[in-house]
């Protein structure tokens, strides 16, 4: 059997049983895979899961014990059977049928390898006979179940989105291209596109990002030369452009309050070309080591890490700061592409929002007069976006939105009045929403 399905298999299960992001998962899982099946693996892992709830109708429409009484290791190897049985164009079903089965016996399970061979017999069987039934329901039942998006979900989103519903949904089911960010404290952009091509590694400009490229054939980007050296970070187009758009001056104060995993730091740090200075902090340890050990590998030396919570105010450092950056915790719905997880979680919104208008509140504070703050999510929530900044400014009649319309592509309309809502169906890029606030 390959490997492969059997660590695909393990690490499904974790990701169940124990509600854990996929792509923590999936990172530290995939050292046990083969290097021929790690595309594959990675494919197959994530598509079990964004399409969860496509792959349980269909064998809940064929089989008399439903899935939520299947024990969990029948459960997954079904699961990751009917996703390569329904969306891999090179999947190979009797083998995909043999190896589940396979699985199920190795772990001594004999009846549970006959039920997990007649189930998936039968789907063979009627596969195009599921796939009518499926294509009959009723409208929003048939965008939950061929989309595998709650109903609650999509029936949010139908307010907001309106008849482009079933666009947003394909959008952010599709997969996420590789951005990187140049690190140009050690080289320009077309350099490093260059020594890419050199080592056939084919790369484009980001259409939005300045300092962003995209990999075209990612595989293992983090072993390169150029990564060990410092010359690129990953980070996605949306997340380079809150930077973009917060545009430091050199020398500046700049406090990042929400700042784990870094991106967001270390970009303002290259962009201030090593000058000024970055107090970066976050609530979680561990998260703040992996900023400094980015910050030696880039060669960043204007960074000061601190644990502090955001939603506390720090008296010390009220009227201080030219910039601030409050990139808050959110729903994640901007990053379904990157986390599918995630659009089966139900947030409280009204809790988050909470934390997002203290944080806000708190960044205010810190800034000079005439700084700026830059407000940004990874959701595409408009109440954790622009009706949150819009209660800010309603409360707090000395800040007002900044005109960013130099800091990024005309497309977008918004920008002169201060902000940017990014989305995957229109943009081609995580779901964003970005805000720059002036205090006067």
């Amino acid at each position: 059997m390959n490997s492969y399905r059997n660590q695909a298999i393990e690490t499904l299960k974790k990701i169940f049983k124990d509600n854990s992001y996929s792509n923590i998962v999936i990172n530290n899982d995939i050292k046990n895979v083969d290097n021929r099946f790690l595309s594959l693996y990675r494919k197959s892992v994530l598509g079990v899961i964004e399409n969860l709830i496509f792959i349980d109708w269909i064998i809940n429409e064929v089989s008399k014990t439903k899935t939520k009484k299947m024990e969990i290791d029948v459960l997954v190897v079904l699961r990751l059977a009917v996703y390569q049985i329904f969306f891999l164009d090179k999947s190979h079903e009797n083998i995909v049928v043999n190896e589940s089965v396979q699985y199920i016996k190795d772990k001594g399970n004999i009846s549970g390898s006959k039920f997990v061979n007649a189930v998936l017999r039968n789907i063979l069987r009627n596969k195009d006979t599921l796939t009518e039934k499926m294509n009959q329901l009723p409208k929003d039942e048939y965008l939950s179940v061929k989309y595998s998006y709650p109903k609650e979900l999509i029936n949010k989103w139908k307010k907001q989105f309106v008849k482009d519903i079933e666009k947003v949904l394909i959008a952010n089911n599709a997969e996420a291209p590789l951005e990187i960010r140049v690190n140009t404290l050690k080289i320009k952009r077309d350099w490093l596109i260059k020594l890419f091509e050199e080592k056939g590694i084919k790369t484009y400009k980001c259409k939005y990002a300045d300092k962003g490229l995209i990999i075209e054939n990612p595989f293992e980007i983090d072993k390169t030369d150029e990564y060990k050296t410092g010359l690129f970070s990953i980070q996605s187009e949306s997340s380079m452009t809150a930077g973009q758009i917060l545009n430091p001056k050199k020398n500046s104060l700049i406090i990042d309050m929400c700042a784990a995993p870094g991106g967001k730091t270390l970009n303002a740090a290259e962009m201030m070309n090593n000058t000024g200075k970055i107090i970066s902090r976050d609530i979680y340890t561990a998260k703040l080591k992996l900023i400094e050990n980015e910050m030696r590998r880039l060669g960043i030396t204007n960074v000061k890490v601190e644990e502090y919570d955001a939603a506390k105010l720090d008296d010390s450092l009220i009227d201080k700061a030219d910039y601030v950056i409050a990139d808050v915790p959110c729903s994640g719905l901007g990053i379904i592409r990157r986390k599918p997880e995630i659009k089966y979680n139900k947030t409280n919104i009204n809790d988050i929002t909470e934390i997002q208008y203290q944080i806000l509140e708190n960044g205010s504070k810190y800034l000079k007069q005439g700084g700026e703050l830059v407000y940004s999510t990874c959701t595409t929530n408009i109440e954790e976006n622009y009706e949150l900044i819009n209660r800010f400014l309603n409360n707090n009649k000395n800040y007002v939105l900044a005109d960013i319309s130099d800091n990024i592509d005309e497309y977008f309309e918004t920008a002169k009045k201060g902000y940017v809502e990014i989305y995957p169906h229109l943009n081609g890029m995580d779901g964003f929403f970005i805000a720059k606030i002036k205090r006067i």
